[in-house]
């Protein structure tokens, strides 16, 4: 949703209060892969993240009539999932039926050339990175870099101060400086001992 502007976003939500379905389904495309991704980032589980979507456009068609164009329909989305992905994530945890899906496919390497293992080892560092941060910063730090949201959009969607999603945030990117820094230090050592 990074790449819809706002004006966008106040023209769907005057849509919606019209209950024109063509706004709603233009809204619908345009912002359900990041709202899935967010929303599998909570859940890590793809079937559930496509339910809870399904439980928060419902939900938005439903209350169409009561969104404020001047508040932002992004935040608004947001919030819905987030809101309906935690509900989720306590009732799994209440109930401890399922397993959690670790959803990364496993790299072959017979088939993979260098380049490859080393971002995929990248990819799977730098993600250890963003699990290892506290709840709160972790979450700033992928709605803001993965998702493309402003500072005062995730401060409305998390109830915080914009000093204090822009402190998470800078926290965060230093947390993932130092681990980068250690990781090329031990995977790329220079070569000073050799003549």
């Amino acid at each position: 949703m990074r790449s819809i502007t706002d004006e966008q976003f106040r023209s769907w939500s005057h849509g919606l209060l019209r209950s024109d379905e063509e706004s709603y389904a233009a809204l619908f495309d345009a912002s359900y892969d990041a709202l899935f991704r967010y929303t599998l980032y909570i859940t890590h589980d793809k079937a559930a993240a496509a339910d809870i979507l399904q439980d928060v456009y419902l939900k938005l068609w439903q209350v169409r009539e009561s969104i404020d164009p001047d508040r932002s329909l992004r935040a608004l989305m947001y919030q819905m999932a987030r809101n309906y992905a935690l509900n989720h994530e306590r009732q799994r945890k209440r109930h401890a039926a399922e397993a959690i899906d670790d959803d990364h496919p496993s790299v072959s390497f017979d088939t993979v050339n260098d380049d490859e293992l080393d971002a995929a080892m990248l990819k799977r560092h730098l993600e250890r990175w963003i699990s290892e941060m506290p709840q709160r910063r972790r979450e700033a730090f992928m709605l803001s870099r993965f998702e493309g949201l402003s500072h005062e959009e995730i401060a409305s969607l998390m109830d915080l101060a914009p000093k204090t999603v822009n402190n998470h945030i800078v926290l965060a990117l230093q947390h993932i400086r130092r681990k980068l820094d250690g990781f090329r230090e031990r995977e790329f050592p220079t070569d000073s001992g050799l003549t």
